[in-house]
């Protein structure tokens, strides 16, 4: 019994994956300024996430994850309302690559607006083709190289959003300063994970 409803909250989490509820079921809405919605993360993207066949391998590590860390990782991930059909892990790194410089290029100029648009964009990023953690390695996909997300995903996610704040109220030093902080989370990130260039290996439709 206990193995069955491991099996079924893994499979709820990957709603990308298996015929299963999708991650998010709430509009994104943008951090400060009374939860305006910025023209530029209206949705380009599909609204919830295609479903596919994926290898039994990588099924059998999901199923493994603890259903604590399903609910947590579930939780921290709901904002993101984008899902991709085609772009993989590396492309949607390039896109919040370029949003993250846009959100420095509003600061140095000292354009608020610009770099809370870009911020919070890049904060509530689109979701690549199948799920983020497809492009994971597959002996990664476990709690305990999972277990620093949770943090790296409150200084990156959570800072770019605390970034539009400043930079709404045009605390330009105080943006400037977070930013350094979204920039260290990311650095650590990479030096944990590290995705592959092109399609997901596990990914099998």
């Amino acid at each position: 019994m206990k193995r069955m409803m491991t099996t079924f909250a893994a499979l709820s989490f990957f709603g990308a994956v298996a015929a299963a509820p999708a991650l998010a079921d709430a509009p994104a809405k943008a951090a400060g300024n009374g939860g305006h919605t910025y023209p530029s993360i209206e949705k380009t993207s599909a609204d919830a996430p295609k479903q596919h066949k994926m290898s039994p391998e990588f099924m059998e590590q999901v199923k493994k994850l603890p259903p604590e860390f399903v609910q947590q990782f579930k939780k921290m991930t709901a904002k993101h309302t984008r899902y991709s059909e085609d772009a993989t892990a590396r492309q949607v790194m390039a896109e919040l690559l370029s949003d993250v410089q846009c959100t420095t290029a509003g600061l140095m100029v000292e354009n608020g607006e610009m770099a809370a648009d870009c911020a919070i964009r890049a904060s509530r990023h689109r979701w690549p083709k199948g799920h983020l953690l497809a492009y994971v390695k597959l002996e990664q996909i476990n709690a305990d190289s999972l277990a620093a997300l949770p943090k790296i995903n409150g200084q990156v996610e959570g800072g770019l959003e605390r970034v539009a704040e400043f930079a709404l109220k045009k605390d330009f030093v105080s943006a400037g300063a977070e930013m350094g902080k979204v920039m260290e989370g990311c650095a650590t990130c990479h030096s944990l994970f590290r995705f592959g260039k092109g399609e997901s290996p596990y990914i099998m439709d």
